[in-house]
C-alpha cells in the first residue's frame, strides 16, 4: 500500500514539472508584437459590440420577415383642360346681332376638351394571401388606375388594383389584386407600442421600390392635423418616411405591423426627423367593414361644439366645469329636428343601456362616430338653468365638411366705441351685405383692434368678428354694448356669442 502510495506521488511530480517545461516553451509563448496587440484588441472590441450584433441581427430577421408583403403602388389620374377653337370671326358680327338682331352665324366655336394623365404613387402591405393590400386613402384618392408591383425572391411582377374600401378619415384604403398565396404581414398591437422602441419602415420613397429605414418610436401624439383634417393618435417616428412611404408599414422588432406611415413634418419638402403613422389598431377596427361594405358608416348629430371652460361654466350656470357646450346646430341635421339649441351643454350620452359623460369635443365625438346612423341616443343637456334629456336618431357623418365663403374686410369709416384696446362699430345694413350676416342679425362690429394700446387684452376677438352677446346678454347695438361690458369682470371670465365668416361660434376669456 506504501508502495503504491509513493508511485503515485512520483507520478504527480513528474506531472507537475512537466507542465511547466511545456508552459516556458519559446513555441507557446509567442513574442509581444503589434500585430498580436491588434488581434487582442479586436477581440475585446468584438466582445463589447455583443449586443449591438443582437439587434442588428434582429433588424435583419424583421426585414426578410416583412419585406416580400410590402407593395409599390402606381396610380393613374385622368383629367380634362378645355381647348378653346379657332374659327374665322367677324369683329363687327357681335355688334349687328346684338343691335340689328342679325341671325347668328351657323358655324360656332365648339367646347373641346382634351385628356391628360399623370402619375403619382405610395407603398401599402399585403395582409392576405388572397391579395388584400392596406395603404393609405390618400395614395388611391380619385385614382382612375392603380398598378401595384409585388417583389417576392427579386422577382417583379405588376398586377392591376381594385378599390376595394376607403375611409377618408382614417386615412385607410383596402385594395386587392388578382394573386393567390402571397407573402402577408402580421399585424400587431399599437396600443402595446412604447415611445422609444425601434421600428422599421419599409416603402418606396421617390419611387425607390423595397427601401427600408430604421428608428425608434418618438412620441404618441394625440392629434395631428395634415390638409385641413384632423387625425388623432398617430404614432410619430424618426425613421426616414417620405413621399412615396405613404401607405407602407411601420413595424415592430417582432416583424409586426404597428403603423400605416401616411404623413411627414418636411418643412423643406423632404424628411426632417419627424414622421406619422396611423395606428394599426384604428385600421382593425374598420378592416372588415371595408372589405365587406366598401366604406365606413358613422354616426352624426350635426352640431359644432366647444370645451366648457371655466369662464363658460360660470356664465351659463353651472356648478362646475363638465360637458360640451353647442356652438352652432347645422340645418336639416339629427341635432335641429331633434330640437337641439345653440348654447346647450351636452353632459352625457345614453345609448345601448348604458351612459357615458362627455367633457370634452372629442369625447363626445368618439361616443357618436362609434354609433350606427339610424340609432337612437338620449342625449342629458343643461339649458336655461336646468337639465333635461332629449331623444335623437343619429344621421350619417358625411365624408367632406361643409366649407365656409370668405368674407370681405369692412372699409367703412363710422363711429366707434372703444374697449381694451378693441374698435367696436354698429352692425349696418352695409356691413350685413359685405360680411354676408343674415338680415335678422342684430349687433356690434369689431372694426380695429389696437395692440399697441395699454388697455389692450387679448380677448380671443378678430377684426371683422360680429358680437351678439356678451355673458348671454343681447348687444344689438353700441350703446347696449357699452352697458354690458362695463359690469364685465375679466376675472370672473367673459363669453362673447360672435358670428365669424359666416359661422355663429362662442369666444371666451378669462383673466388670470
Amino acid at each position: 500500500m506504501r508502495k503504491e502510495l509513493f508511485k503515485l506521488s512520483v507520478l504527480i511530480v513528474f506531472l507537475i514539472i512537466g507542465i511547466i517545461l511545456v508552459s516556458d516553451s519559446p513555441v507557446l509563448k509567442q513574442p509581444r508584437n503589434k500585430h498580436s496587440e491588434n488581434i487582442s484588441r479586436d477581440l475585446k472590441l468584438t466582445g463589447s459590440l455583443q449586443s449591438a450584433h443582437v439587434i442588428q441581427e434582429s433588424f435583419i430577421e424583421v426585414i426578410e420577415k416583412v419585406k416580400p408583403a410590402v407593395v409599390s403602388i402606381t396610380t393613374v389620374y385622368t383629367y380634362e383642360v378645355e381647348i378653346p377653337e379657332l374659327y374665322f370671326g367677324d369683329p363687327f358680327e357681335e355688334f349687328f346681332r346684338e343691335f340689328f338682331d342679325f341671325p347668328q352665324r351657323r358655324y360656332q366655336p365648339r367646347q373641346r376638351f382634351r385628356q391628360y394623365k399623370a402619375e403619382g404613387g405610395g407603398s401599402g402591405v399585403i395582409i392576405s394571401p388572397d391579395g388584400y393590400i392596406l395603404t393609405n386613402e390618400h395614395v388611391i384618392k380619385n385614382a382612375t388606375e392603380i398598378k401595384v408591383i409585388v417583389n417576392v425572391d427579386g422577382k417583379e411582377k405588376e398586377y392591376k388594383g381594385k378599390v376595394i374600401g376607403k375611409d377618408p378619415r382614417t386615412d385607410i384604403a383596402v385594395i386587392k389584386i388578382p394573386a393567390k398565396n402571397l407573402p402577408y404581414a402580421k399585424l400587431g398591437d399599437s396600443d402595446k407600442v412604447r415611445i422609444g422602441e425601434w421600428v422599421v419602415a419599409i416603402g418606396s420613397p421617390f419611387g425607390l421600390e423595397q427601401t427600408v429605414t430604421v428608428g425608434i418610436v418618438s412620441a404618441l401624439r394625440q392629434r395631428v392635423r395634415v390638409e385641413g383634417r384632423e387625425y388623432r393618435e398617430f404614432i410619430q417616428t424618426d425613421a426616414a418616411i417620405n413621399r412615396g412611404n405613404s401607405g407602407g408599414p411601420l413595424c415592430n422588432l417582432q416583424g409586426e405591423v404597428i403603423g400605416i406611415n401616411t404623413a411627414i413634418y418636411a418643412p423643406t419638402g423632404v424628411f426632417s426627423g419627424i414622421g406619422f403613422a396611423i395606428p394599426i389598431n384604428q385600421a382593425k377596427q374598420i378592416l372588415d367593414t371595408l372589405i365587406e361594405k366598401g366604406k365606413v358608416s358613422r354616426g352624426w348629430l350635426g352640431v359644432e361644439i366647444v370645451a366648457v371652460d371655466e369662464a363658460i361654466a360660470k356664465q351659463f350656470g353651472l356648478e362646475k366645469k363638465q360637458g360640451v357646450l353647442v356652438n352652432r346646430v347645422l340645418k336639416d341635421t339629427p341635432a335641429e329636428k331633434a330640437g337641439l339649441q345653440r348654447g346647450d351643454i351636452i353632459i352625457a350620452v345614453k345609448f345601448r343601456g348604458k351612459t357615458v359623460e362627455v367633457n370634452t369635443p372629442t369625447e363626445l365625438q368618439d361616443v357618436i362616430f362609434s354609433l350606427q346612423p339610424k340609432e337612437k341616443v338620449e342625449l342629458k343637456i343643461f339649458r336655461d338653468g336646468k337639465e333635461q334629456n332629449l331623444q335623437v336618431v343619429l344621421g350619417e357623418l358625411p365624408e367632406e365638411p361643409k366649407k365656409v365663403a370668405d368674407v370681405t374686410k369692412e372699409e367703412e369709416k363710422v363711429k366707434t366705441y372703444k374697449w381694451l384696446g378693441h374698435n367696436f362699430v354698429n352692425l349696418t345694413q352695409q356691413l350685413k351685405e359685405k360680411l354676408d350676416v343674415d338680415e335678422d342679425i342684430e349687433g356690434v362690429v369689431v372694426e380695429k383692434i389696437d395692440y399697441n394700446d395699454k388697455d389692450f387684452e387679448d380677448l380671443g376677438l378678430m377684426e371683422l368678428d360680429v358680437i351678439i352677446s356678451v355673458n348671454r346678454n343681447k348687444t344689438s347695438n353700441v350703446d347696449e354694448f357699452k352697458k354690458v361690458v362695463k359690469s364685465v369682470n375679466l376675472k370672473d371670465g367673459v363669453v362673447f356669442d360672435i358670428i365669424r365668416n359666416g359661422r355663429q361660434m362662442y369666444i371666451s376669456y378669462i383673466k388670470q
